[in-house]
């Protein structure tokens, strides 16, 4: 049986798996408690905080970190809708092919492939708003799909 972890719980798995030690604060006891239900961690014998990896928990902890992690990003946005613009098409083309600069005479066509839940912007202190853009799960899952011609569907 697999059991849906949260976003917290797979955060503090990620982090036991790199290694990283912590104190376990309020916030983060929950998401071992949610790890220790599930079969992946245990409380350590004689404390209240701290815990550690079933002998089947550390056996399969990269599969269910990356299971999990898919499953959440793929869950985060509905999947894209392939009404683009030829241009948003050409962008999406332009985009796959290396060219990511963002200039106000693209911004548009990027614009609505966020819209179409393809991509999503990513502001930064020196480029400002919308100063890259990066595809969602489903985006870039369907990629080359939606940057073919418009109706073509690809199963690859």
């Amino acid at each position: 049986m697999q059991i849906a972890l949260s976003p917290d719980a797979v955060a503090v798995l990620r982090f036991e798996i790199k290694g990283y030690r912590s104190k376990v604060s309020g916030s983060r006891l929950a998401a071992y408690r949610e790890l220790a239900a599930a079969g992946i961690m245990e409380p350590v014998p004689g404390s209240d905080t701290e815990y550690r990896f079933t002998e089947d928990g550390m056996k399969h902890r990269e599969e269910i970190v990356e299971r999990e992690a898919e499953r959440i990003e793929r869950d985060r946005y509905e999947p894209p809708d392939g009404n683009l613009s030829e241009a948003a098409r050409e962008r999406l083309r332009l985009h796959l092919a290396g060219d990511r600069a963002v200039t106000e005479e693209n911004r548009p066509a990027y614009r609505e492939l966020v819209a179409a839940r393809i991509m999503i912007p990513l502001h930064s202190f020196a480029g400002g708003r919308e100063a890259a853009f990066r595809f969602t799960y489903w985006g870039y899952q369907r990629r080359f799909e939606l940057a073919g011609p418009a109706g073509a569907k690809n199963d690859a």
